[in-house]
């Protein structure tokens, strides 16, 4: 016989009230399967994300941070210009370090680098080839990206929720069948969160070719996966 027990915290009263803890016992007398499953369903994106910024040596720190700003500001009018909302774009690291050579064993001063990011959605991706070389052009010195990803993806991850469950259904009763079982019955289900994201290409910054090519990127297709756990209890 297994007893399978689940946790349920309520919250009660004020912030500081302990909270309760409940405890449901669920008792299965037959064996149980455990299983975890992930199926995905795959579409196409809309949405592109891709971080640029700004890198600029000077012998001062004064003197790197404006020039830093100028050219920052005109890539932050650039993406703009190019249709991306405010609320799409942020920043997400400023930073001033000495800069050192080394040479015959001495360190050498170089001046200061400042560097600032900022990350963007696009949500017109017929732009996109256009984005590269239109940053590199206004002074942008690097460019990682692109991520794609759907802007609602709530339908897509109900959908690949929906698989995952009835993957292990049919999991279940295909191995309660081989151990002379009619059917199983579901003791618990636990969805895990946190999937891994995918890695973001890497794309070297530089203007369009003298023929006025723009930097060819195609989106392709992405996929959205939904995880599960689960025991079944194999019955008659």
């Amino acid at each position: 016989m297994r007893k399978l027990i689940i946790a349920a915290l309520f919250a009660t009263g004020s912030l500081a009230t302990p909270a309760v803890a409940t405890e449901v016992r669920i008792i299965a007398t037959n064996p149980v399967i455990d299983l975890s499953v992930t199926e995905y369903v795959e579409t196409t994106p809309d949405v592109a994300t891709f971080s640029t910024g700004v890198q600029t040596l000077a012998p001062t720190a004064n003197e790197a941070i404006r020039q830093n700003n100028t050219q920052m500001s005109a890539v932050i009018a650039r993406l703009k210009k190019l249709g991306i909302a405010d609320k799409d774009i942020q920043t997400t690291q400023i930073s001033l370090n000495q800069q050192f050579d080394y040479a015959d064993g001495r360190q050498v001063f170089r001046g200061f680098i400042a560097s600032n990011s900022v990350s963007a959605k696009l949500r017109d991706l017929k732009k996109l080839p256009q984005f590269l070389d239109a940053l590199a052009s206004d002074g942008a010195t690097n460019f990682n990206g692109p991520m794609f990803s759907v802007d609602d993806d709530s339908k897509l991850r109900e959908a690949a929720r929906d698989k995952t469950w009835n993957s292990a259904v049919r999991r279940a009763e295909a191995i309660a069948r081989k151990a002379g079982y009619a059917n199983v019955r579901v003791l618990r289900v636990e969805e895990q969160s946190g999937e891994p994201g995918y890695p973001m290409p890497m794309i070297e910054m530089r203007a369009a070719d003298a023929a006025g090519k723009a930097t060819p990127i195609a989106p392709g297709q992405i996929r959205i996966g939904s995880t599960m756990n689960f025991t079944f209890e194999m019955v008659k």
